[in-house]
């Protein structure tokens, strides 16, 4: 049992991994105990496809909005950000 438990994550832990894999790169590890679980679990694979529908509708709305001049983030905001999905 303690060889399945190091081999795939929890859906929490596989969820995490999969918003934080839209931003950051993944560790091999990681990228592959998220795949793995993807590949059994329903809910997390619905999870993964909803994200992507988000993530492509704020795109589109961010883009849009950019295009039309509107205020950019911070690069400041920017790091923020990006150093919260390396801490984990």
């Amino acid at each position: 049992m303690k060889f399945f438990n190091r081999l795939l994550n929890n859906c929490e832990e596989t969820s995490f991994n999969i918003v934080k894999s839209e931003e950051t790169p993944l560790s091999f590890s990681a990228w592959l105990k998220m795949k793995i679980h993807i590949l059994f679990c329903k809910c997390c694979q619905n999870f993964k496809k909803q994200t992507k529908v988000i993530d492509e509708a704020l795109y589109k709305h961010f883009d849009s909005e950019m295009n039309s001049d509107a205020e950019h983030a911070s690069q400041e905001l920017k790091d923020k950000i990006k150093e919260s999905f390396k801490k984990g």
